[in-house]
């Protein structure tokens, strides 16, 4: 998917209506408050993924350009094996292990986790989300997640 920005008032609507988790409820709101005042709101994007987009056998690649995460939130599904879903700085596979840019383990079923950055993690490449049983393995894994990114321009 190519970047396509919009207003972060818009991203944050769309993150309202995911997140009941109070924890991460104030961590976006803390997110998007630091955004409004240090960056002037500039546009972001919301970019979902779900637990079978990081199941596949290569990953899946999420983002097609140069961008810059500056959040990642997964629900774990109701399952209690141990999971690590990843993001790659790739626009199409998880192949290339030097890659491997942003790793959030998953080990309780229906747990929330989530990563926040103000700076953000730069992808140079595009964003690929995938999902592995070790966190420096390569064996694809499941029982992942559903979630979402949120990346602005690069």
């Amino acid at each position: 998917m190519a970047l396509s920005l919009e207003s972060a008032g818009l991203v944050r609507q769309k993150t309202r209506a995911i997140t009941l988790n109070p924890i991460v409820f104030h961590s976006l709101k803390a997110f998007f408050a630091y955004w409004a005042v240090s960056k002037a709101n500039a546009d972001l994007q919301w970019v979902p993924f779900s637990e079978a987009d990081a199941d596949d056998a290569d990953g899946t690649g999420i983002v097609d350009a140069a961008c810059t995460v500056h959040f990642m939130y997964v629900k774990k599904l109701a399952s209690a094996t141990d999971n690590y879903v990843k993001l790659f700085d790739n626009a199409t596979v998880d192949t290339t292990t030097t890659d491997q840019r942003l790793v959030l383990p998953l080990f309780i079923a229906s747990e929330s986790v989530f990563w926040v950055s103000h700076a953000g993690l730069p992808m140079a490449n595009g964003v690929t989300v995938t999902q592995h049983t070790t966190s420096e393995g390569t064996t694809d894994g499941s029982d992942g997640g559903d979630g979402f990114i949120i990346i602005s321009a690069a």
